[in-house]
């Protein structure tokens, strides 16, 4: 704090900003510590562990699904039957006629597949009625 020397009446014009600078030193510590502590975690909602019975079910389905397959050496599995490029586009209409229902056909390809080919075997999927194609995960490939 700074005084003026001299008469009890003489008072000093100046602002003393010393206690402002420490108060706010002060808050910026108190955000600098609980910022990272509230920012940490997020909530989310994680399904519960499926038992026995759903995933017997589970494989039941999936034996059921047609996949279409395209291995790194440029050949086409429909549910592990080796297929020819000509004869997929029939094959697959007559398979959709058989079972009726929903057209959903899920694709699989392996890492070196030749891109060009697996977007051709995809729209020959779609030539013959396919409404919708899902994509195999990692984790389901057997």
């Amino acid at each position: 704090m700074s005084m003026k020397v001299g008469g009890a009446s003489d008072s000093m014009s100046d602002i003393n900003v010393t206690p402002f600078i420490d108060v706010c030193l002060v808050l910026l510590i108190i955000f600098m510590i609980v910022t990272p502590i509230v920012l940490k975690g997020f909530d989310i909602n994680v399904p519960p562990k499926a038992s026995e019975e759903d995933m017997k079910k589970y494989s039941r389905s999936l034996s059921q699904q047609l996949i279409i397959t395209v291995t790194s050496d440029g050949r086409i599995k429909l549910n592990q039957e080796e297929i020819a490029k000509g004869l997929l586009l029939s094959r697959v209409i007559d398979v959709f006629e058989q079972r009726g229902g929903k057209k959903i056909i899920f694709f699989n390809a392996e890492d070196d597949t030749i891109y060009g080919l697996a977007v051709e075997v995809m729209d020959i999927l779609k030539q013959a009625g396919a409404e919708t194609i899902g994509i195999v995960p990692e984790t389901i490939q057997e």
